[in-house]
This record gives C-alpha cells, structure tokens and sequence, in this order.
C-alpha cells in the first residue's frame, strides 16, 4: 500500500475529531490499522488472481497475514471502544493451543 502514512495520518485525525480520542489513542488507531499494509498488498493480490499462486504461495500469505493483522485489530478495537475480541465462533479463540 503506497499510502499507509497518509492513510494512518488521516485515520488519526478523523479519531481524534469525531470520536473525541485522545490524540495518543488516535494515533495509535492509525498505527493499527495501517501497519500490516504488505499484509494486505498479499492477500488482495490472492484475492485477485489465486489461480498465480502455488499452494505453498498461499499457505504462507495466509499464515503472515493471520500472525500478524489479528492483533493490530484486536488492539484498534479496543481504543475505539468497542472492547476486547471475543470468541463469537466458540473456536477457542483465547484458548493458548497446545505444543
């Protein structure tokens, strides 16, 4: 994503004005949210042509994005007040997996 400083700059903003964050939470907001862009880059190319990537191609985009977006959004969730992550799926989201 080219623009992910502009685009976590103006999450920010809007945060900070319209839901009267904090400017740290705000930016905080934006930070979270605009963080995993390569992430995003991947899976929309995915998205777009699954039929270029190999199985293993796949495999491993899915495992970076679900290593590393979950928490960003877990944590932008909860500054903007809508509270922790749940297990609405009763998969054992919070459950530590076993070794």
């Amino acid at each position: 994503m080219k623009n992910a400083q502009k685009l976590s700059a103006k999450i920010a903003e809007a945060f900070a004005t319209s839901m009267e964050s904090t400017r740290e939470a705000a930016k905080d907001i934006g930070f979270h949210m605009t963080d995993w862009d390569s992430d995003v880059d991947e899976l929309i190319a995915l998205y777009e042509d699954p039929d270029a990537f190999s199985n293993d191609q796949i495999v491993d985009i899915v495992i970076r994005f679900l290593a590393h977006v979950p928490n960003h959004v877990a944590a932008a969730k909860k500054l903007v007040g809508l509270g922790p992550m749940e297990d609405i799926f009763e998969v054992g989201i919070l459950v530590e997996d076993a070794d």
